[in-house]
């Protein structure tokens, strides 16, 4: 018998929502550049959100909108993947059997509700010339927190000794990050 794969629209939406059923359903079946793709265009779509609340202000020019969504794109597919390295090796001596892979692409996934708060925010910033980087940018960042969080403790067997720091942490960084991208 055929396993029906879900549609990756609902993985995305399914992660911000219940990432529960998208890790029991479909993370195994979910190839890892998708994931990291939704962490890259999730960390495009809010980094790009900050370079034309900047330009907007007239605190920075043009290229620098298009130098905020390189840079986002890019930690989106490096740094976030990167992060799930360090988690897999924390993983790894608590354990848990998970694979590297299996890691990144679970991390990544949390990232969905970013996505969807970035699409939303580049809607209201281009159409109605809101400044949407800390409205929605920061929102989707922080929502990807309790994905993560839930991630993290089914990737450990249910320990919420690790889930609840590591996913704080991670989420200080991420921010702290993007803290610094405006003072360029």
């Amino acid at each position: 018998m055929e396993t029906k794969k879900a549609p990756l629209i609902r993985t995305i939406f399914g992660m911000m929502i219940n990432p529960a059923g998208v890790l029991k359903n479909a993370l195994m079946r979910t190839k890892w550049y998708f994931s990291i793709g939704v962490s890259a265009f999730a960390f495009g779509l809010f980094f790009i959100q900050t370079g034309l609340d900047l330009y907007k202000t007239g605190q920075k020019g043009f290229w620098f909108v298009l130098f905020c969504l390189i840079i986002g794109l890019l930690y989106g597919m490096l740094a976030i993947p990167l992060f799930a390295v360090v988690i897999w090796l924390v993983l790894k001596v608590s354990k848990a059997d998970i694979t590297i892979l299996e890691t990144i692409s679970a991390f990544c996934l949390s990232y969905s509700g970013a996505l969807i708060y970035g699409l939303i925010g580049i809607v209201f910033s281009l159409v109605l010339g809101w400044n949407t980087s800390i409205a929605f940018g920061v929102t989707g960042v922080l929502w990807a927190i309790g994905p993560m969080m839930y991630t993290i403790r089914e990737l450990t067997g249910g320990n919420h000794r690790l889930s609840i720091p590591i996913s704080s942490l991670v989420g200080v960084i991420v921010l702290l990050s993007w803290s610094t991208l405006g003072r360029f």
